[in-house]
């Protein structure tokens, strides 16, 4: 389904080509979505749908929204005072930002992996097992290692820490403490999990493991990243959505938006015009 909506960007009208907005089977979805800081509006009535069970990638230049609309997602947006987000934000049809939706399960429902990794400083044991212990998922000791182990071997670092459970997190190298957030994210059962341009601070070979990892991750969870690197939302994602000064430019399969871009912004970006 395509749809065109006129926007208007530095006085100038364009229609804001949107390939899949729509997904058949949405996991979440946002309609007219606007973010406010104080008097300075940063997103501008974006409509877009994350489809189950897939990898959605949310480009763009530096300062054009993709971090803050992402931030809106799982209502992170809450702990800045001057900020202000409406429209409608609905995970599996519920409104995320109703007054009785409490934003503590939320973001366990809606889990996010920062751009630097931010491992705790506690035991590598304890970092996974904070979740599952604050909001009472284990019975017993036994039910909470079963959880440790088990989100370890999905983010595919068991292997590597099982000798060193009770080890400082902190020694880990920096692409294994990004596999330690995503096994800390992934213990509290999350449907969503959201990252921030996840593998932006590690090495070629660390990134490698993360984006092998995401594509993992799609089977069991539904995914959004922000990424500045095209070839990463080319390698790991179905679904891209370019954004643009705090509009939703273009959104379509990633085939289709890499290969042949229907908006001409997204052209100039894709093709390194600017950026």
């Amino acid at each position: 389904m395509t749809t065109a909506n006129k926007t208007t960007i530095n006085g100038i009208e364009i229609t804001q080509t949107v390939g899949n907005v729509f997904a058949d089977d949405a996991k979440m979805s946002m309609r007219n979505v606007d973010v406010y800081y104080s008097d300075k509006q940063a997103i501008r009535n974006v409509n877009l749908d994350l489809a189950r069970n897939q990898v959605t990638a949310l480009i763009g230049p530096s300062g054009c929204g993709k971090s803050t609309f992402l931030r809106c997602l799982n209502r992170m947006n809450d702990t800045i005072d001057i900020c202000k987000v409406t429209g409608s934000l609905l995970l599996d049809g519920d409104d995320i930002y109703h007054k009785d939706m409490d934003p503590v399960l939320l973001r366990a429902r809606v889990g996010m992996v920062f751009q630097k990794p931010n491992p705790f400083p506690k035991s590598i044991y304890d970092n996974v097992a904070y979740g599952p212990r604050i909001h009472g998922l284990a019975a017993n000791k036994a039910d909470l290692d079963e959880i440790v182990i088990t989100s370890l071997q999905k983010a595919g670092l068991f292997n590597e820490v099982k000798d060193c459970l009770n080890s400082s997190g902190t020694g880990l190298s920096g692409g294994q403490q990004q596999r330690l957030c995503i096994a800390r994210t992934i213990a509290v059962s999350p449907e969503v999990i959201l990252m921030d341009e996840p593998a932006s601070a590690l090495d070629p070979i660390a990134t490698a493991i993360i984006e092998e990892l995401i594509d993992e991750l799609k089977e069991r969870y539904t995914i959004a990243i922000v990424t500045h690197s095209m070839q990463q939302a080319a390698r790991i994602s179905q679904t891209t959505a370019y954004f643009h000064m705090g509009h939703l430019i273009e959104v379509g399969s990633t085939d289709q938006i890499f290969t042949n871009p229907v908006h001409k912004l997204t052209e100039n970006y894709i093709t390194g015009r600017f950026g």
